[in-house]
């Protein structure tokens, strides 16, 4: 797997992914955003790949999951010094499932935010989602507390968690 920044002629690509999952997760009683929610944001998530902050993991030449990494999350760590790099949209795609590869995505995150001497990788995911919840806390993250996450689309129910990496 190789993992390369997306570019501005990905936007659909991206968008189209970000869909697929929460779709997904809609079907599995998980998710909290209604369907086209990404596709209604493209103008935050054009803004989100030019400041290049999206990344595509790939195998061969096939898109098979994505990140973003952010230097700051204001949304859900208001109180949040700048000692963390921040995860976002952590997506496999489902036919990539069951590969271990959201853990070599969030490994490439943690060697990312040690790179860039930032103590802690921070990420949050949907409160409800209790498997998702296991698979952080067995990859070594620690339960940071839940957030009303308050955003222009609405508010969403999230659970915060942190693993340090230096």
């Amino acid at each position: 797997m190789r993992i390369i920044k997306a570019q501005p002629a990905d936007l659909r690509l991206y968008i189209d992914l970000l869909e697929e999952i929460a779709e997904w997760l809609n079907h599995r009683g998980f998710g909290q955003l209604p369907a086209g929610t990404y596709r209604h944001s493209t103008d935050y998530f054009s803004t989100s790949i030019a400041s290049g902050e999206v990344y595509f993991a790939l195998v061969e030449n096939d898109i098979v999951g994505s990140l973003r990494l952010l230097s700051e999350d204001r949304i859900v760590w208001p109180e949040a010094d700048d000692h963390a790099l921040y995860v976002h949209n952590l997506v496999i795609q489902r036919s990539w499932g069951g590969r271990s590869l959201g853990e070599q995505l969030l490994l490439w995150a943690e060697q990312q935010a040690a790179m860039v001497r930032r103590t802690f990788l921070r990420l949050d995911c949907f409160a409800n989602n209790q498997v998702l919840r296991k698979y952080y806390e067995n990859g070594g993250f620690e339960d940071r507390g839940e957030v009303a996450a308050q955003y222009p689309f609405g508010t969403l129910c999230l659970q915060r968690y942190e693993k340090r990496v230096l």
